[in-house]
């Protein structure tokens, strides 16, 4: 998610155009965005849709924007209202792995807000299912959208979320500590075995790592996963589902051994299960870490913390010598509507400014990630430029939006369960045993 402006190329374009293929290929970029001349004026323009009257509105918004995009939601919201005086927007924000549960919680209750996040694939099934989810099939920006990132949005052919960026997840590293240990680019698991063994002999701790926070958990998985399953079993997800495989009996077992291993062989922090996301950031920020593996969403708040920081990124190289490198790169953030709202047409209204050209570049520039829109281009910043060529190699979603609701927080929940002493006391065979449990029970809803 970072930018500086200069012109894309018919390259970096197309690179950008097979990002979005979600369904098993795709690639990104990003970098203060630039947009198409010729497609702004009528882009930005928000259609049919007008406020019914100057009487006062107040759109209630529950998202979890603030940690990723605070400065761009303050600011859009902000101009919205300026643009729009009679309607206000409230926002209440929550962790992302919290909301997942409150947000369930309020529209069971009947307590939602007009204005909600909404995650890409299978999550917002049960929520079209019950009606909650606002129809956007008709909105214009929905043309403007990269196939990928539209069909993430859909459910039987209608559309029910807004996105707004797309992430890849791998390894940001710390040039300076590279450059003074004459570190080189590992291309395959044993190299950055062997790279991380170096950076602990000089004493510089390897990887950076803060499971306090629960979505923290999953990310190592998310970026073994392409490389380790669907480079070479792309039906894998669709295997589950039609119970012809299982978590216990695929690379799943070796890939949580993998990552015990890190923490055995002393590569991790001191602790990392009591270390939160911000102590993790300041272990990068400060140089007391040398790597991280994490989404690119990761680099503001590093650059915040030390705006002289120096990162740089590649792919996790989870795969045997000689083999192909994939790299995890989905959507993101998302805008939905309540399909009851009492204010129907003023939330259209703000999803529209979001969708808007100049207002998704913005999003782009300061979230530094990767674009959804065709007429959106990021001009890339070297840190995800080094990103590309293996976003061009091949790329899966995120593994959860395939997954059926509940899979994911119990394999988040399990894993730092396994993490406490490598699975001794909670095997992983009994992690991902849990983790086919509720597959199996919820994929049918």
């Amino acid at each position: 998610m970072i930018k500086r402006k200069k012109v894309i190329t018919a390259t970096l374009a197309t690179v950008v155009s097979l990002s979005l293929a979600l369904s098993g290929c795709g690639n990104s970029t990003d970098t203060p965005a630039s947009v198409k001349p010729a497609e702004s004026g009528a882009a930005a323009e928000s259609p049919a849709v007008t406020t019914s009257s100057s009487a006062p509105v107040t759109l209630k918004m529950f998202h979890f924007l603030e940690a990723e995009a605070g400065p761009t939601l303050k600011d859009i919201n902000k101009r919205f209202h300026e643009k729009y005086p009679n309607i206000t927007i409230e926002y209440e924000n929550a962790p992302t792995d919290q909301y997942q549960t409150t947000i369930k919680t309020r529209f069971a209750s009947g307590d939602a807000p007009d204005i909600i996040g909404v995650f890409p694939g299978t999550w917002k099934d049960p929520f079209v299912k019950a009606g909650y989810l606002m129809d956007l099939s008709d909105r214009p920006w929905v043309s403007r959208l990269q196939q990928g990132a539209k069909d993430m949005e859909s459910k039987d052919g209608k559309v029910y979320g807004l996105p707004l960026d797309q992430n890849a997840i791998g390894v940001i590293y710390n040039k300076k500590i590279f450059k003074e240990l004459n570190l080189t680019i590992p291309t395959n698991w044993n190299e950055f075995l062997q790279l991380a063994e170096t950076i602990k002999a000089a004493n510089i701790t390897p990887l950076a790592l803060g499971m306090k926070d629960l979505w923290v958990t999953q990310i190592i998985p998310y970026a073994m996963a392409p490389s380790a399953i669907y480079r070479d079993a792309p039906t894998f997800d669709k295997d589950m589902y039609d119970a012809k495989t299982t978590f216990v009996n695929s690379p799943w077992k070796k890939m949580m051994e993998d990552y015990a291993l890190l923490d055995a062989k002393g590569y991790f922090n001191k602790g990392p299960l009591g270390t939160s996301y911000d102590q993790m950031v300041q272990l990068m920020a400060t140089g007391k870490a040398a790597m991280e593996i994490m989404g690119n969403w990761g680099l503001p708040p590093i650059y915040a913390a030390n705006p002289q920081a120096d990162m740089g990124m590649f792919p996790l190289p989870y795969a045997e010598e000689g083999k192909p490198v994939w790299v995890p790169s989905a959507i993101a953030l998302g805008l939905g509507g309540n399909a009851k709202t009492k204010h129907p047409d003023e939330v259209k209204l703000y999803l529209d400014f979001w969708a808007e050209p100049e207002n998704n570049a913005q999003l782009l520039t300061q979230a530094k990630a990767f674009p959804v829109f065709k007429d959106v281009n990021p001009d890339l910043d070297a840190t995800l430029k080094e990103l590309v060529p293996y976003l061009n190699v091949g790329t899966y979603n995120f593994l959860d939006q395939n997954w059926p609701a509940g899979v994911q927080d119990t394999m988040m929940k399990n894993i730092q369960s396994v993490m406490v002493d490598g699975g001794k006391t909670f095997p992983i065979d009994k992690m991902l045993a849990e983790m086919d449990k509720v597959f199996t029970e919820k994929k049918g809803q």
